[in-house]
């Protein structure tokens, strides 16, 4: 599983990656959103955790691109908002699964992402089924049909 860490702070970086690692994640670090937003358009990200800015810049675009590029990815935000500012990042971001504080410890950050992408991680042990019913992704989105225009 391939998981982005975008923060411009490099102790969360080194901790962080040392935590996902142990939990079998392959980690690419960024310290910029201009170079993370180039690191979603490359690859498929499953994990992507980040602080809520970099360098001053807001971080919501990063997983915005990377949702277009990877439905399936999720995305934990490093931030302090609490109440209804937290309502307004889950309706901003559909792959966003928690939001905690930059003060956890990241032992803990590990074990929430784990989880987080562990129905996709299920889904892709069984490998795909005949039945009718779509894979159980371990997101909010429920799946809709979707038909063409034409």
């Amino acid at each position: 599983m391939l998981a982005l860490v975008l923060s411009d702070d490099p102790t969360t970086h080194h901790t962080i990656n040392q935590c996902l690692t142990k939990r079998g994640f392959q980690v690419v670090n960024s310290e910029s959103v201009m170079m993370a937003t180039a690191h979603v358009r490359a690859w498929r990200f499953d994990l992507i955790v980040m602080t809520e800015r970099v360098s001053e810049r807001l971080t919501h675009q990063v997983a915005l691109s990377a949702e277009k590029r990877a439905p399936f990815v999720k995305t934990l935000l490093l931030s302090d908002r609490k109440d209804a500012e937290v309502d307004e990042l889950f309706e901003l971001l559909p792959s966003l699964v928690s939001i905690v504080s930059p003060d956890i410890k990241a032992d803990l950050i590990a074990q929430i992402a784990l989880a987080s992408v562990a129905g996709r991680a299920r889904v892709l042990e069984t490998g795909p089924t005949d039945t009718m019913r779509p894979p159980q992704f371990s997101s909010s989105r429920a799946h809709q049909p979707c038909q063409l225009a034409g």
